[in-house]
């Protein structure tokens, strides 16, 4: 009996949140969320827009070229987030001549990160027919693809902007951009989609105009904000990209940082746009069904970025101060925070799997429905090690530890889940479903393999 108790007082203690740490957790989470939460209303505004309007054949279009940009944006992407770990140590420290040069160097990088993804995407445009995809969607597709590359540029100096901005802890910025362009998205694309006001109907075009043109705006929206807020308005007026500030050891750190995060990012997300190729050869259906899912999926991880950000940023600053008892302490809050939400969010995937999938398709879609129905029971099993996964990345990134994180991620997905999925999806005739199965295990190694590596790293520390 006694033993009984101890177990349940051990248990209870576990799941036990520590109230300070949560505060500031959820304090700078919460405005990241809602900025996740517009970035990706985007995506799914515009699946919804086009599935709803244009049918499932133009769907499977979006999400073809969907899959191809994210898969060459993250690498853009993962290059900025070396910029919250040395801004939070900065700030941390004090030092405001480090915090405004990162952002100087940040820009450069980011920038010429941009434009060589730009170039790789319009490069890829031509190889399209011999990636195996239904014929009929890919002409869609390459002029989704080819607006989509422009508006890589403006994207990703937002990126700068925001991931400074969210290194000294001021999120809710960010937050209104986003809100306020991606009204302007949600407007634009049922406009040109549909045609209205004078303007023909652009189709699928019409969605990447839309998707482009509120990311300049997001941009614009997002430097005046900071401008007037006190926080960052003293970067922002000193920012500058004379020669003379600019540093070979700099621009050399960031990269260290920058490459293997972007690797890390890239390993997960090429493998995520794998898995909807895979589909792809075997049915339109099964293309459909499994992004419902996977963008709902996507859904619920991109919410909890908010969480990994703000790990970063507290463990960031601890790092700075060399308190390693107190970043294993904040590691383990933010482990039990993401069990929690992602439960939630696995009992929403069950409950509404029969209802989630007619957002983006019609009812008399039956097979890409039901099929949708089936992979989102599958999501939800595994949302906790998605979770996981994504909140141990974001600590380790605030210990600037990113190397092993990336090769990780390559084991779990490229050496277990793209070459099980395929087996199972493909050869074995398992369709989506097989596939899923195999996303599930790859999330659930990735998880333990990192939940391993940061106990180890701040044990040690």
């Amino acid at each position: 009996m006694a033993n009984f108790y101890l177990k349940k007082y051990k248990l209870k203690k576990m799941l036990i949140l520590n109230s300070n740490y949560t505060k500031q957790t959820l304090k700078l989470a919460i405005p990241v969320m809602i900025t996740q939460l517009g970035q990706v209303s985007v995506n799914l505004f515009d699946k919804m827009i086009v599935g709803r309007l244009l049918g499932k054949d133009a769907l499977a279009s979006v999400a073809l070229g969907n899959s191809i940009f994210f898969s060459i944006f993250i690498i853009a992407l993962g290059m900025s987030l070396a910029i919250p770990p040395l801004v939070s140590e900065a700030q941390s420290q004090n030092d405001k001549n480090k915090i405004s040069k990162v952002l100087s160097h940040g820009f450069v990088i980011n920038s010429v990160m941009g434009i060589l993804m730009m170039l790789v995407i319009l490069l890829t445009i031509p190889f399209l027919g011999h990636m195996g995809q239904p014929k009929h969607i890919l002409p869609d597709t390459a002029k989704f693809l080819h607006i989509m590359a422009v508006s890589m540029i403006p994207f990703a100096i937002f990126q700068t902007f925001r991931e400074f901005s969210e290194g000294l802890g001021y999120t809710i910025g960010v937050t209104i951009a986003t809100i306020i362009a991606n009204v302007i998205n949600i407007a634009l694309n049922y406009v040109l989609i549909k045609g209205m006001f004078g303007i023909p109907s652009l189709g699928v075009e019409g969605s990447a105009y839309a998707t482009f043109i509120s990311r300049i705006f997001m941009l614009i929206f997002l430097l005046i904000i900071l401008k007037r807020e006190s926080t960052t308005r003293e970067f922002i007026n000193s920012f500058s990209l004379r020669v003379e500030i600019f540093s070979k050891d700099l621009f050399r750190k960031m990269i260290s940082l920058g490459v293997p995060t972007s690797l890390q990012m890239f390993f997960e997300v090429t493998a995520f746009a794998g898995t909807t190729f895979i589909c792809g050869l075997v049915s339109t259906t099964d293309m459909v069904g499994h992004e419902v899912a996977l963008t709902m999926a996507s859904f619920t991880f991109s919410l909890c970025m908010g969480f990994g950000v703000a790990s970063t940023i507290m463990i960031g600053n601890k790092y700075g101060e060399k308190n390693f008892v107190e970043v294993k302490k904040i590691g383990i809050n933010s482990f039990k925070i993401v069990v929690l939400f992602m439960l939630f969010c696995g009992m929403i995937f069950i409950f509404g799997r029969d209802i989630l999938p007619t957002f983006f398709v019609e009812n008399k879609e039956i097979a890409v429905v039901e099929l949708a129905s089936k992979l989102l029971i599958i999501a939800a099993l595994f949302q906790l090690s998605d979770g996981i996964q994504l909140i141990m990345i974001g600590c380790l990134r605030g210990l600037q530890d990113v190397k092993i994180p990336s090769i990780i991620t390559f084991i779990a997905y490229w050496l277990f889940s793209i070459p099980l999925g395929y087996f199972l999806c493909y050869e074995m005739k398992m369709g989506a479903f097989g596939m899923w199965i195999s996303l599930g295990l790859g999330l659930s190694i990735s998880a333990s393999l990192l939940v391993i590596r940061f106990f180890k790293l701040s044990s040690k520390k």
